[in-house]
């Protein structure tokens, strides 16, 4: 497959940045989900209309917030991530990305699925295994 073909498919082309400030009860308008708590990247929940006020981008439920403010929160729990968005000054800038089956973008919504993909790629030995190599 050619570079290009490559370029333009890759999932980092589909990242897409929405920029929110805090409605009047001081929220942003979505829920968050997911989180390294239950092995998962966090992802929006129901994104409610009327409660943040969306100044640029768009926001979609399901898709993965991959930055608050520049800061990534990959790997990050609920706490953290919601602490990380207290503590920002509006605007607040999300980076996020519409999720992809695991084969498609290999944009990965659970970790698991990423060490599956990845299984093929690291060699694991087994304490029995290492005794024969050892020998």
């Amino acid at each position: 497959m050619s570079k290009s073909l490559k370029k333009k498919n890759h999932w980092t082309n589909k990242v897409h940045e929405a920029v929110v400030t805090r409605g009047k009860e001081g929220e942003l308008g979505f829920e968050l989900k997911g989180c390294a708590e239950i092995g998962q990247f966090p992802y929006f929940g129901e994104v409610k209309q009327g409660k943040g006020l969306i100044q640029s981008g768009k926001l979609a439920q399901d898709e993965l917030l991959l930055e608050v403010n520049n800061m990534p929160v990959a790997g990050l729990t609920t706490r953290d991530v919601l602490a990380v968005i207290k503590h920002c000054k509006d605007p607040v800038r999300l980076k996020c990305v519409k999720q992809a089956s695991v084969k498609a973008d290999r944009v990965y919504t659970r970790l698991e699925h990423w060490i599956e993909g990845r299984a093929e790629e690291m060699v694991i030995i087994t304490p029995s295994e290492a005794q024969y190599k050892s020998s």
